[in-house]
């Protein structure tokens, strides 16, 4: 490849000239080719080698040799136009057994801390590069707003606020600040838009929201996607009030490309083209669904390989217009321009890893022990303590032996199906479910499960653990729990882990019934009854992918620990808090319900006529958005506003007076949240505007400064207006979103 015959190779020129250059170098043909996104999971090997040599603009799931076989067929035709290989690297890239597993989106927004999410994102990039990759289908900027959907635990939880910033950075730790560099990869924010939002949790089905509520809910977390420079954003499967977002102009080319002014480019979710033929019935063949998705905006089509013939037949018809097509190609090449892939000096020319040193030595990035730390101390950070009593005097946590710092125990009894599963503790995204379903998978690195995590810990400590399963998550039948009781009754604390497992939860696993499956809630009262009588501490250890019914565990238990899916080294992340060697710093990204038919349960609901609440349940959540507890406390003495009267385009700092009242150094998150008096709208009770973490140590106070910019107090009116209205808000700020928990201001906007 020179720079003589391939002019576009100079990277000295300006993206814009060398794009123009290779566009007019490229035919019809060549152009479509570019749009088209192959999946190596459903083709033959010869199938994807034919898509190389004929130049599809990318392939998806490909690992390893092949990905290096693949490219070097493409670099190898006329143009000598690179791939660009997408996985789905969601919470580091899990699909590579071997490589480090991160805590989930929502386990990870549990820590409210979005140097974490960027950490994350840089952590899997590097692990991604390794395996000669380009771009990760992540983060997701969805909100977890019904909890029956599969996906929740993909989703940073429910509050867009919190979801935007925690999605802003992982983009800049998966581009980093420059994207070209080796161990950058392209990041996607998906999916666009509303697709949580389905008709009853079910995944993929109608979005029944207005464009105002959009615009108000939904948009503001893709916003600060595009703010942190995200590369692509992929459209989801869902009709948005009856119309797919693969087929809606409103959304992709108007709202997202002109008027939000995204210049990179948009993909489609697996298949969307080809099912709005097959799902949708919006045409009666492919040429009639690919003209519409062309028109409406979508530049790359996923896993829709019928796309490429039948958008030739529409070209040669002149049913299409031909500068949409090169549009969409423009802004793919841009993408590969800005990234480096044109300009890596020495293309791939071996098929096998073995005769690659630099693929060799990438071996030794897949789980190597920074990466390992960075997972623990997300997973650390993320782990939540909902509930802390006092049993015999003492709270229930942390415990200890030999140390003396805590509750002094000589035995421990660790029971639950949790307590040692893997899949459950991973949750989706992983070599166990993707790119095929292999659940009997055995991971070829050392996973820390809650056992083995409690196991360690206890040894330094002198104590004994006994182990049983108790019962299985889905068997109803109760005869195991009598020997779980058994075992109990030798010990001196209790721990069972709860709470669901790998295939309830993910893509295509919506839940109609919240509850726990099989005998979990007999399990948990039927240890607690051992333990009241011994006058000894339960603790429940939650493994699962979202919120579930967790009533009866939460009645039953004298302490509560959410882990949620908290990857390769979550059962040491949570034995560390066990034993009291880290203070919990996590809070709750997502509201848990009393019982499923209470949901919705998020917190910034509008008012209700009958205070939102059903006669047979209680009003409020079992536990709230923004919730955690710590093992020291807390005090808020006072909040005050640095202007009580603003305008548009003005910041306000708040200021909020903080005392560590407790006996050790510990976190805590401040939330501000704003409440609008009087408004042309029905407006949300209270809505998040702004956190901020404090560490202090025992005794210490502090004044926390979170800024407050005026103009995110704006409505959107029905006519789609985004309108800063005069009039006083309240301004909150204190330690959860419980009104109870908060101190208030009054902010007028003039």
């Amino acid at each position: 490849m020179t720079t003589t015959s391939r002019p576009w190779l100079d990277s000295s020129l300006p993206v814009t000239e060398r794009v123009k250059l290779l566009m007019s170098a490229m035919t019809r043909e060549e152009k479509v080719a570019q749009m088209v996104q192959i999946s190596y999971s459903v083709v033959s090997e010869g199938d994807a080698d034919n898509w190389a040599r004929l130049g599809a603009g990318s392939f998806l799931h490909v690992l390893g040799n092949n990905a290096r076989r693949l490219q070097r067929l493409a670099t190898e035709n006329r143009l000598g136009i690179p791939v660009i290989f997408g996985i789905d690297a969601i919470h580091g890239h899990g699909i590579h057994n071997g490589a480090t597993i991160f805590p989930t989106q929502l386990a990870l927004a549990a820590s409210w801390n979005t140097s974490l999410a960027e950490k994350m994102g840089e952590v899997t990039a590097r692990e991604v590069c390794a395996e000669g990759l380009h771009w990760t289908f992540s983060p997701v900027f969805c909100l977890g707003r019904d909890l029956r959907w599969g996906r929740i635990d993909e989703t940073f939880g429910e509050d867009p606020f919190l979801a935007g910033k925690m999605g802003a950075a992982a983009v800049r730790g998966y581009q980093g600040k420059n994207p070209a560099d080796a161990d950058r990869i392209i990041a996607c924010a998906k999916h666009y838009i509303a697709y949580g939002e389905s008709t009853g949790g079910r995944d993929s089905y109608d979005s029944s929201v207005s464009m105002r509520t959009i615009r108000d809910i939904f948009l503001p977390p893709f916003v600060e996607a595009i703010k942190a420079g995200c590369f692509t954003f992929m459209a989801g499967y869902e009709p948005v009030d009856r119309l797919p977002c693969s087929a809606n102009a409103k959304l992709l080319r108007g709202v997202l490309k002109e008027e939000l002014g995204f210049d990179g480019f948009v993909v489609t979710d697996w298949s969307n083209v080809t099912s709005l033929l097959t799902r949708h019935s919006m045409g009666r063949d492919m040429k009639d669904v690919s003209k519409i998705a062309i028109d409406a905006g979508n530049d790359m089509i996923m896993t829709s390989p019928e796309f490429y013939e039948a958008t030739l037949a529409l070209l040669k018809d002149g049913l299409v217009d031909e500068s949409r097509i090169d549009e969409a190609v423009t802004r793919i090449l841009a993408i590969k321009f800005k990234v480096g892939l044109f300009d890596v000096k020495e293309k791939v020319k071996t098929l096998r890893i073995e005769d690659d040193p630099t693929a060799r030595n990438a071996e030794a990035v897949f789980g190597c022990p920074e990466h390992l730390d960075a997972s623990l101390d997300a997973a650390r950070k993320s782990i939540v303590l909902l509930k802390n009593d006092v049993v015999d005097g003492i709270p229930a946590l942390p415990i200890c032996g030999i140390s003396g710092k805590g509750r002094a125990v000589r035995t421990i009894a660790v029971i639950g199906p949790n307590a040692d599963s893997v899949r459950a503790q991973f949750g989706d995204w992983t070599f166990f479910t993707h790119p095929v379903p292999h659940l009997d998978a055995v991971p070829t690195f050392r996973v820390t499960t809650m056992l083995d995590g409690i196991r360690e810990a206890a040894k330094r400590e002198d104590i004994r653990v006994l182990y049983d399963k108790g019962c299985d998550i889905f068997d109803p039948a109760k005869n195991t729990i009598k020997k779980a009781c058994h075992l109990a009754a030798k010990a001196d604390a209790v721990f069972v882990a709860v709470g669901d497992t790998l295939i309830q939860t993910g893509e295509g696993h919506d839940r109609a019934n919240l509850a726990l499956s099989g005998a979990q809630d007999e399990l948990v009262e039927a240890l607690k009854i051992v333990c009241a009588k011994k006058e000894i501490p339960l603790i429940s250890i939650l493994v699962n992918g979202k919120p579930l019914e967790f009533s009866r565990v939460t009645a039953a238990s004298d302490a509560i620990l959410e882990t949620f899916n908290s990857g390769t080294l979550g059962g040491k992340a949570t034995a560390d808090i066990i034993f009291g060697l880290v203070n919990p710093s996590g809070r709750l990204p997502i509201s848990f319900p009393r019982t499923t038919g209470q949901l919705p349960v998020y917190y910034n609901q509008i008012p209700g006529w009958h205070e939102g609440r059903y006669f047979d349940c209680e009003a409020t959540p079992l536990f709230a958005f923004g919730e955690g507890l710590s093992y020291t406390t807390f005090r808020y003495d006072a909040i005050k506003l640095s202007s009580e009267r603003a305008r548009a385009g003005d910041t306000v700092e708040v200021l909020v007076t903080v005392t560590n009242a407790g006996n050790r150094e510990g976190t805590e998150t401040v939330q501000v949240y704003a409440t609008d008096r009087v408004a042309s709208i029905v407006t949300p009770v209270r809505e998040l505007k702004g956190f901020a973490q404090v560490t202090l140590a025992a005794g210490e106070t502090a004044t926390v400064r979170i800024p407050l910019p005026v103009d995110t107090l704006s409505i959107v009116t029905p006519e789609e207006k985004t309108v800063l209205e005069p009039g006083e808000f309240e301004i909150q700020a204190g330690h959860d979103s419980r009104p109870g928990s908060l101190l208030m201001a009054v902010l007028t906007v003039e």
